[in-house]
């Protein structure tokens, strides 16, 4: 598989663009497992508040252009105000990425794969980049066939607030019914 793992609509105000290069996700698969993808190579797209697809672009290329690094770019050039989210497909598995920068974007990417599945690798990407409104699906990379192939991660701080604000909901609604 060409995508070895995928973050979907993460929020940029979950990322500190001041202090050091992180940029956290957690596994979908097995929320202990917390990886940095600060030097993941791939694809990525920013997108407005409206969630439409603002800007795409590529990371890794160059010296110390991970991911991270390019979207922190983003957050000081003529983008720096139009963007709030961003989705990104990563190439590099996360064993790859723990053993840290060491010149991983110079290394060789052996890809065996048919034209079947390169097929549905860019249709996948193009609609979870673009979003369009008559796609019923999401794109083959989400299937079974591809579930154990790749990985999906997601911000934990904004899983923890939406959680927080569907339990104050709930308590709200608690206390309407006792009032009835």
């Amino acid at each position: 598989m060409i995508i070895k793992n995928i973050g979907y609509m993460w929020h940029r105000k979950y990322v500190d663009w001041q202090q050091g290069a992180e940029l956290i996700g957690h596994s979908e698969r097995d929320d202990n497992k917390r990886v940095d993808f600060s030097y993941q190579a791939g694809i990525y797209a920013l997108y407005n508040q409206n969630l439409n697809c603002i800007y795409v672009g590529q990371a890794g290329r160059g010296e110390y252009k991970g991911l991270y690094h390019r979207l922190k770019d983003h957050t000081e050039d003529q983008l720096f105000c139009m963007w709030e989210r961003f989705t990104w497909f990563g190439f590099y598995s996360t064993d790859t990425l723990k053993k840290g920068y060491d010149g991983a974007f110079d290394q060789e990417y052996d890809i065996k794969t048919n034209v079947n599945e390169l097929m549905n690798v860019i249709e996948s990407l193009m609609i979870r980049t673009y979003r369009p409104t008559f796609n019923l699906s999401i794109g083959n990379l989400r299937g079974d066939r591809d579930k154990d192939q790749v990985e999906w991660f997601y911000q934990k701080a904004e899983w923890e607030e939406q959680e927080a604000e569907f339990n104050n909901f709930k308590k709200t609604c608690k206390s309407l019914e006792k009032r009835k």
